[in-house]
């Protein structure tokens, strides 16, 4: 008989990649962002805490969160302009007869996106849902070149928004991210 098999659920065992829909700020987001790199999409929640010390040795007495963020990224392998223009957080794109055009630079206002990750889970019918009610583009795109499937790191930060996405109010301890899951 095996030794140390802890207890748990099963059902909450995942894997496996996601989808990232994307979108204008204030709406539901609806534009799958496409294929992306086999890492998947990685969402990281980060709290700093202040600690308040008291008597001598010095204890911990109380803490504090002084800052929260919540980052998305992922590594998309799609040549999408629009994507991209969302990824800059600006930018124009246009269509005009056979050429698509992206084009970037001298806007100093950002854009802001909301994001939908969607994970189908291994358990029939559970489907993992994360919503990041508003957000900004963290950083840019690079544009590698190279031998294997060219890939673009995309990378957003939430940002604190009052409403979801219907325009219901949020209350203060859940104006980042939401995660959501269908049973």
């Amino acid at each position: 008989m095996p030794l140390n098999i802890p207890s748990g659920t099963t059902n909450d065992i995942s894997f496996g990649p996601g989808i990232l829909y994307l979108g204008v700020a204030g709406s539901t987001p609806t534009t799958d962002v496409g294929f992306i790199s086999e890492d998947g999409i990685s969402i990281e929640i980060a709290s700093e805490k202040q600690e308040i010390r008291q008597g001598n040795p010095s204890l911990v007495e109380y803490v504090f969160s002084t800052s929260q963020d919540v980052t998305v990224s992922l590594t998309s392998i799609e040549w999408d302009f629009e994507n991209f223009a969302l990824a800059l957080a600006a930018g124009v794109t246009t269509v005009s007869g056979s050429a698509k055009t992206l084009s970037w630079g001298g806007d100093p206002l950002v854009d802001a996106v909301a994001l939908h990750v969607q994970h189908q889970m291994a358990v029939t019918g559970n489907t993992m849902n994360a919503y990041v009610w508003k957000a900004y583009s963290e950083t840019g795109i690079t544009v590698p070149l190279g031998m294997e499937e060219h890939s673009f790191e995309l990378t957003f930060k939430a940002m604190r928004s009052a409403t979801d996405w219907s325009g219901a109010s949020l209350p203060y301890t859940e104006q980042l991210i939401k995660f959501n899951r269908a049973l």
